[in-house]
């Protein structure tokens, strides 16, 4: 009994220990990897989320874009950091991709899931030259026209790549398929015209068509985005197989004390309930989703399975 006791006490111990490291932390700033370029999804949903979280913690919560290897870079970064929560990450659907197609790619099991942000729409944006104001007209251009038009993505392997090669798969389709370094590159060949074809984030793509500079034949998501009304959702036009959204997630070094996990996804969770930042989410079309730590390890590991069955039907092996 007596061993039970100490045994108790030194348990009792180490959780008071543990909560006052809590609530002392954070005691210096915080660093949010951002694995993609500026402009970017993951870039301006980091940057709100940041802004928030710095008033509710009393500590700068700076975004640190490390772009680079389809997004591996800021996730290998994370991976190795201390395990201390002062260095985060804000992952997206491409850490999966990644997965199962770059080797090198850190494992889910190197990570503290800390809250699942929540989705972004993605888009198919078509130049305005090619003569199709929606997505079976274009299928219809594309076979008439063999050849002539180009698709582009935002990454050799990325969610554009896979969408992309399931439309040319269900619609049977022969399109030339141009992998860019990032999603900005492709915007501005899409531009300037020497691509036609592109699936991006609706954040990428609202301020393109805003401008009158490309169309947009379709969404992904079960109903019309509040921000497209007028565009019809893939599923509307006969292609559920390219509704794949983006997600984003925060994450961290995996052995992050539970006490200052439950830290920060108690400040994101309230960030993404601030009015503020939900009118800068809903700009650009994402919608969150708060919820617990094991919310968001459930989700990826859930996305991870289905990226799995997506990259062995398409083909596509680590490279």
């Amino acid at each position: 009994m007596r061993n039970g006791n100490r045994l108790i006490g030194v348990l009792a111990g180490f959780l008071l220990a543990s909560s006052a490291a809590a609530q002392s932390w954070p005691a210096k700033p915080i660093t949010q990897l951002i694995p993609f370029p500026p402009g970017t999804g993951a870039d301006i949903i980091g940057r709100v989320l940041g802004a928030r979280m710095s008033e509710l913690l009393g500590q700068p919560v700076i975004s640190d874009t490390r772009a680079g290897a389809s997004g591996n870079i800021a996730m290998d970064a994370t991976s190795k950091a201390a395990p201390d929560g002062y260095t985060l990450v804000m992952a997206s659907t491409s850490y999966s991709i990644n997965l199962y197609t770059l080797k090198g790619t850190p494992p889910l099991s190197a990570f503290s899931p800390i809250a699942l942000v929540g989705k972004l729409p993605y888009t198919l944006m078509v130049s305005p030259q090619v003569p199709a104001r929606d997505l079976k007209e274009l299928v219809a251009v594309l076979k008439a026209k063999k050849g002539q038009y180009n698709g582009a993505t935002g990454g050799a392997t990325g969610t554009s790549f896979f969408l992309t090669e399931s439309l040319k798969k269900a619609a049977g389709v022969d399109l030339e398929v141009v992998p860019y370094k990032g999603t900005a590159e492709a915007v501005t060949d899409l531009l300037e015209g020497r691509v036609q074809i592109l699936f991006a984030a609706m954040a990428v793509a609202i301020p393109q068509l805003k401008a009158g500079k490309v169309q947009l034949l379709g969404t992904t998501g079960a109903k019309r985005n509040a921000l497209t009304p007028n565009v019809p959702t893939f599923i509307e036009s006969g292609f559920p197989m390219l509704d794949v959204p983006s997600w984003y997630a925060v994450m961290g070094p995996a052995g992050i004390p539970r006490a200052i996990v439950s830290r920060l996804n108690q400040s994101i969770n309230s960030a993404l309930g601030s009015r503020d930042s939900l009118d800068k989410l809903s700009a650009i079309g994402a919608e969150s989703s708060p919820g617990t730590p094991e919310d968001a390890e459930a989700f990826l590991r859930q996305d991870s399975a289905a990226w799995a069955k997506m990259a062995r039907d398409a083909g596509v092996t680590v490279q």
